[in-house]
C-alpha cells in the first residue's frame, strides 16, 4: 500500500511538469539546440520505438478515446490529441533515453564551450519571431484589436513599441492584460 501512496505522491508531483517534460523531449532530438548526434540517435530510436509501441495501446483505447472525444464541446474537439494520446505519452518518454546522453554531452562537451554571441541582427530576427508566435498556453480573449495600419502612411504602422492586444483572460480568476 505504501508503494501506491509513493507512485501518486511522484505522479501528482510529476503531472505541472508536463510542459517541460515535453520541451526538453523536443530539444533532445533537435539539432537547433545544440545537441550532438550523440545525443540525438538514442533520442530519437528511443522516440520511434515508444510511438510503435503505443500505437496498439491507441487501438485498444479507442472505444474509450470515442467516448472521451464525443464528450468534448465540439468547438474544443482535437481528434489526434485524444485518440493518438498513448503514442504520445510513449513517444515523449522514449525520448527520455537520451537524457543520460545529454547529461554525459553536457559535462564532457558542451558546459566547456563559451557562448554563441549573437549579432544585433540576430537579435531583431529572434524577437520578429517571439512577437509573431501565438501563445496558447495562456488563453485570452481579445477585447481590443490591434490598429490597422493605413496603406501607405508610414507613421501609422507598428512600431513594436505602445502596440498590443488588450485581452481578458479565459482561466478562472484572471485579468486583463496587455498582450506584446
Amino acid at each position: 500500500m505504501a508503494g501506491w501512496r509513493a507512485i501518486a505522491v511522484v505522479v501528482g508531483l510529476g503531472l505541472p511538469a508536463c510542459n517541460s517534460v515535453v520541451q526538453y523531449t523536443d530539444e533532445l532530438v533537435d539539432a537547433r539546440h545544440g545537441r550532438t548526434l550523440f545525443t540525438r540517435l538514442p533520442a530519437t530510436i528511443g522516440a520511434t520505438a515508444g510511438f510503435a509501441a503505443g500505437v496498439p495501446v491507441d487501438v485498444v483505447a479507442a472505444p474509450l478515446a470515442w467516448v472521451y472525444y464525443q464528450s468534448q464541446p465540439p468547438a474544443t474537439r482535437d481528434a489526434l490529441s485524444v485518440f493518438l494520446f498513448p503514442s504520445f505519452v510513449l513517444w515523449k518518454a522514449g525520448a527520455m533515453v537520451g537524457a543520460p546522453f545529454d547529461v554525459v554531452e553536457w559535462a564532457a562537451w558542451r558546459s566547456w564551450q563559451p557562448a554563441v554571441p549573437i549579432t544585433q541582427e540576430e537579435r531583431e530576427r529572434i524577437e520578429r519571431e517571439w512577437d509573431a508566435q501565438e501563445y496558447t498556453d495562456y488563453p485570452v480573449t481579445p477585447i481590443y484589436p490591434l490598429p490597422q495600419p493605413v496603406a501607405g502612411d508610414a507613421a501609422a504602422a507598428p512600431t513594436g513599441v505602445g502596440h498590443g492586444v488588450l485581452a481578458r483572460s479565459s482561466r478562472p480568476g484572471g485579468g486583463v492584460t496587455l498582450s506584446p
